[in-house]
């Protein structure tokens, strides 16, 4: 029999085990082509994800093939949440590997926002891992902006040559949907669910000589958004600009980000009060409290994205306190969540957040005006 794969999300047919993946009734499997596994065929159709048996490492040596067949790689990162896409794994193919990095969401950021700033910025941050892309791409899978631009410079380093091009990148950071795009067509699998494309898949682009290849999500660590469910994790993802509050706190007040998270303000050195604003999703609750109210907040009702019981399965996590400093035009990132840009002072706070999340202070995306 010919060998079948899904066209959704790679893997090979089968008609024999209807709970292994890549299944397909026998009569579709020998009469019919461009096949969705029945995994697929749910999640593009109802929206209902069955479970895989593939591993962290099933991913990863999965990308580790396509990257080596490759002759350039598209790293895509997210500039929303570049910490939980900026990871290890991803950062060592680019120092093997010549790449054009992809930048998403570029059009979430407040619009005061310059994008040579954004570049700059993105730049140092790789350099300062010994990186250096032979270009970069800011990108918009929302409003398909920048997409276009990504054949533009692969022409540009291969003139007149076959390409194949690998895309990667940490699972649901839009690697699938950016390349539907580039076919300008909805063929592979695109869902909420982490892990839906499970082997590589390899795609001509009409009209030119770039074969690119979608590869399976690596598996991020160190995210708020993968300590919840897929549905509550959604509601931390920006649908549309990114919202932003600036505050100016007194010592011993409680800045909470929502119920994920929260830091007390210290004394500090600097002469004047601090001033700092957070960014998040319109869906995230930034609230300030005195130190008395913050259990009664977190266990009543004031805070919405998780239910009582999903709320309680959160906090069973480790957590962990720490006193932190953020210098003026830096940030302070709670990968999954959101960050606070300080735009005046030294700010000096007790944090306490769960252990498994990964917590940054770094430059500032963009430098803020003398208040």
């Amino acid at each position: 029999m010919i060998t079948k794969k899904c066209l959704g999300c790679g893997i090979e047919l089968q008609c024999e085990d209807k709970d292994k993946e890549g299944f397909v009734p026998e009569e579709k499997l020998l009469m019919q082509e461009n096949l969705l596994c029945q995994r697929c065929y749910k999640i593009k159709n109802y929206g209902q994800n069955l479970k895989n048996n593939f591993s962290k490492k099933d991913y990863e040596k999965e990308v580790l093939q396509s990257v080596k067949k490759s002759d350039i790689i598209l790293p895509i990162f997210d500039i929303i949440d570049f910490e939980g896409s900026f990871t290890d794994e991803v950062l060592d193919y680019l120092r093997d590997y010549n790449s054009i990095v992809l930048i998403n969401k570029i059009d979430l950021l407040p619009d005061f926002i310059h994008p040579t700033e954004i570049s700059n910025w993105v730049k140092n941050r790789l350099s300062e891992e010994g990186i250096v892309p032979m270009d970069i791409a800011f990108i918009s899978v929302k409003s398909k902006y920048g997409v276009n631009g990504i054949i533009r410079k692969i022409n540009n380093i291969f003139k007149n040559k076959k390409v194949r091009a690998t895309i990667l990148g940490v699972s649901n950071v839009g690697k699938s949907s950016i390349i539907n795009l580039l076919l300008k067509d909805n063929r592979i699998t695109t869902s909420k669910y982490s892990g839906t494309t499970l082997k590589s898949i390899n795609n001509k682009i009409p009209g030119t000589q770039i074969t690119i290849i979608d590869t399976p999500g690596l598996i991020p660590v160190g995210r708020v958004s993968d300590l919840i469910s897929v549905e509550s994790g959604l509601k931390l993802v920006p649908a549309g600009e990114i919202s932003r509050k600036t505050f100016k706190l007194e010592e011993n007040q409680v800045f909470m980000f929502d119920v994920f998270c929260r830091f007390k303000i210290l004394t500090s050195d600097s002469e004047s009060k601090p001033i700092f604003s957070a960014y998040g999703s319109k869906n995230v609750k930034f609230h300030v409290a005195r130190q008395e109210r913050v259990s009664e907040l977190i266990k009543g009702d004031f805070f919405q994205i998780l239910s009582k019981e999903e709320k309680e399965k959160y906090f069973e996590n480790e957590f962990v306190t720490k006193i932190v400093e953020v210098k003026e035009n830096e940030e302070l990132v709670v990968a999954g969540l959101g960050w606070i840009n300080v735009k005046r002072g030294i700010l000096k706070i007790e944090i306490v957040y769960p252990k498994a999340v990964k917590v940054v202070v770094r430059e500032a995306i963009f430098k803020s005006k003398k208040i």
